[in-house]
């Protein structure tokens, strides 16, 4: 009786599809070549040039920068003044409110 509603045979066509997907995947995977010189250069390159634009490819280049090692070392001496500021500020309006 219950295998005639009708969210059992939308679970049933959901995993039947899911499996064929799957099965189809690993097949592909299976028989295809492995990729060539061209493809493995290629991605190489796209890899090299998305490196230097990256967050991790600008901060490679910070031992060598000291325009950079002198704004990361002001920023550290600017950020625990401001931090205590910001907690004696937000303690003082928080002890406030509640008189």
């Amino acid at each position: 009786m219950w295998m005639q509603k009708k969210w059992f045979r939308l679970l049933i066509w959901m995993v039947t599809t899911s499996f064929f997907f799957a099965f189809a995947a690993i097949l592909i995977s299976m028989f295809r070549f492995g990729p060539t010189e061209q493809e493995t250069m290629s991605f190489m390159m796209g890899m090299m040039k998305a490196m230097e634009t990256s967050l991790m490819g600008l901060s490679m280049h910070v031992k060598e920068d000291t325009n950079v090692q002198w704004l990361m070392y002001e920023s550290v001496q600017f950020a625990f003044p401001l931090l205590a500021i910001s907690i004696a500020g937000g303690v003082y309006v928080r002890c406030r409110r509640k008189v």
